[in-house]
């Protein structure tokens, strides 16, 4: 199986040699353990290997994310002009209210995704964040069908996927609804923890990695102006 580097320093020692191709991954994590820095890193990474990507973002609109990623290094504009990126950033009240108003299905919505897959040929897509694109549908049927369905639609393509999702604070839970985890090939674990001075720090596990060895355990990780990376001991590698 060919696999496919990350783009954060350390991981794909983590992952025996990088990402599985043609995978889904779930980056899942409480609110500012690093997920949206992971997703960048990892469609940057795509772009320096001169493969397409597709960034759809539900957290921030598309200006907005730029400006955050610009401020450790990353700057995707040149990507954009030359077609190889393509990044749909927008509210996500604005998203629920145009599929009432259209009345729209869940394939209908799938579908309006993997166009826009194929006409750009990405190999590398990210959802950011899964629990707000699922929150689209209120009748948890409708929200499983249409993950599962929007899942293999992406890989049939040839996608590798990358969905971020929030998790709710202080708890054992590796998903927001509780099926996504089933769903995909491999999860990620990040968390955010603060100490009694309220220095935070950050870490990486991973639970599930589908047809792939992986390292076992929880790594610590840094997020700086460089970007995100992964901190231990060289003898661990």
């Amino acid at each position: 199986m060919k696999k496919i580097p990350v783009g954060i320093k350390g991981i794909d020692a983590i992952l025996l040699g990088g990402l599985p191709e043609g995978k889904s991954i779930l980056v899942s994590g409480n609110c500012g353990a690093g997920k949206t820095v992971f997703a960048s890193h990892f469609i940057s990474e795509g772009l320096r290997n001169h493969e397409s990507a597709l960034y759809i973002s539900l957290e921030q609109e598309k200006g907005r994310l730029m400006l955050d990623l610009q401020e450790m290094g990353i700057h995707w504009h040149s990507h954009e002009k030359k077609g190889k990126l393509k990044i749909i950033g927008g509210d996500f009240a604005s998203l629920r209210r145009l599929k009432e108003k259209r009345k729209a299905h869940f394939l209908d919505l799938v579908q309006e995704i993997t166009e826009v897959v194929q006409e750009l040929k990405a190999k590398r897509v990210v959802i950011d964040s899964l629990n707000l694109l699922l929150s689209l549908f209120d009748n948890p049927n409708e929200q499983r069908n249409y993950f599962a369905q929007l899942n293999y639609e992406l890989q049939k393509l040839g996608c590798t996927v990358l969905y971020t999702c929030e998790v709710p604070e202080y708890t054992p839970m590796i998903s927001w609804f509780g099926f996504e985890e089933f769903v995909v090939d491999g999860v990620f674990m990040l968390k955010r923890q603060s100490d009694h001075k309220q220095v935070a720090h950050r870490s990486i596990e991973i639970i599930k990695m589908r047809g792939s060895g992986h390292k076992e355990g929880s790594f610590p990780l840094r997020i700086s102006e460089k970007g995100m990376e992964i901190l231990f001991k060289t003898s661990i590698i």
